[in-house]
C-alpha cells in the first residue's frame, strides 16, 4: 500500500538516522478495535515485520500500550528473543528497568484501593459497564454501551478526584492510574537508556497524545495519527493496513 509522499520522506529520512526508536501503540495501530478485548490479534504481517526490524542494527523496536504487561505479552507473541520492548498500562508496566524514577509503594497501594472504590461505585450506578484491574490502575469499560449512557458513565467517573491518582480518558475507557506515567514519558526515558537520535510513534488514542507531544518533528521524529480525530501528530494514515507499509518502509529504508 501506498503511503502519501510528505510521509514517506519523512520515514527515509528518520531512517537514514542512527540509532533510532520505533514504538507503536497495540488496539487500534497492530490490531484493529473489537467488541471483546480479548480477542483482539495484530494484523497479518504487523509482528513479522516488526521482529525483523527488531533484528536490524541501529534501530530499537517497543510496543507501548494501555494494556497490562502480561495481556500485552499474550497478545503480541513477544519473547525476549524478539528484542522487542513491551511498555503496559500507559507506561507503568515496562518489561525492562526504565529510567522513570516512580516507584509503586505503599502509598500507591492505598491510592489504587480508593480508586477502585469510585470506580466500583461508577459500575454500580451504570449497569453495563465493567471494570478492568491493573498492577498500576484501574479500567472503566463503556463499550458496547449506547452512546449516551457511555458518555453518562464516563462523565460520572471523570468527575471524580483522588489526590494523586490520574484520570485519562480513550475510546470507550476512563483510567484511573496511581503513578504519575504517561506513553511520552517512557518513550522518552527508552530513548534516554537506548541513546537513539529519533523516534517515530504510531498511536490512534487521546492517550497516545502524550506520546506526540514530546516528539518534536523539528528534532527528527516522525508520528502518525491512526485514523479519525484531532491530534497533535505530523501525519495521519488510515488503519491498522497502512502501518504495516509504514513499517515496510522503515525496513526498506534501513
Amino acid at each position: 500500500m501506498p503511503l502519501e509522499s510528505s510521509l514517506a520522506q519523512a520515514l527515509s529520512a528518520y531512517a537514514a538516522r542512527t540509532p533510532v526508536l520505533l514504538a507503536t501503540d497495540f488496539d487500534g495501530v497492530l490490531a484493529p478495535l473489537v467488541q471483546d478485548p480479548s480477542k483482539s490479534r495484530p494484523v497479518d504481517g504487523s509482528m513479522e515485520v516488526l521482529r525483523e526490524i527488531a533484528r536490524t542494527p541501529g534501530i530499537f523496536v517497543a510496543v507501548v500500550s494501555g494494556r497490562d504487561l502480561a495481556a500485552l505479552r499474550q497478545l503480541t507473541g513477544v519473547t525476549p528473543q524478539d528484542n522487542i520492548t513491551l511498555i503496559g498500562s500507559h507506561g507503568a508496566e515496562p518489561d525492562r528497568e526504565l529510567p522513570l524514577h516512580v516507584d509503586f509503594d505503599d502509598a500507591a497501594r492505598q491510592r489504587l484501593t480508593g480508586a477502585t472504590r469510585a470506580l466500583d461505585a461508577v459500575v454500580a450506578a451504570h449497569p453495563g459497564t465493567r471494570l478492568e484491574h491493573k498492577p498500576a490502575g484501574v479500567v472503566l469499560h463503556t463499550r458496547g454501551l449506547s452512546e449516551a449512557a457511555a458518555t453518562a458513565a464516563s462523565q460520572h467517573a471523570l468527575a471524580v478526584n483522588l489526590p494523586g491518582v490520574h484520570k485519562m480518558s480513550g475510546k470507550q475507557i476512563v483510567e484511573f492510574s496511581v503513578l504519575p506515567v504517561t506513553k511520552g514519558l517512557a518513550l522518552q526515558a527508552l530513548a534516554e537508556q537506548h541513546g537513539t537520535v529519533a523516534t517515530c510513534y504510531l498511536g490512534d488514542d487521546v492517550t497516545d497524545e502524550t506520546a506526540f507531544a514530546v516528539l518534536p518533528a523539528d528534532a527528527g521524529n516522525v508520528t502518525i495519527k491512526v485514523g479519525p480525530g484531532q491530534t497533535g501528530a505530523r501525519f495521519r494514515i488510515d488503519g491498522p493496513a497502512e502501518v504495516v507499509a509504514v513499517f515496510e518502509a522503515v525496513l526498506r529504508d534501513r
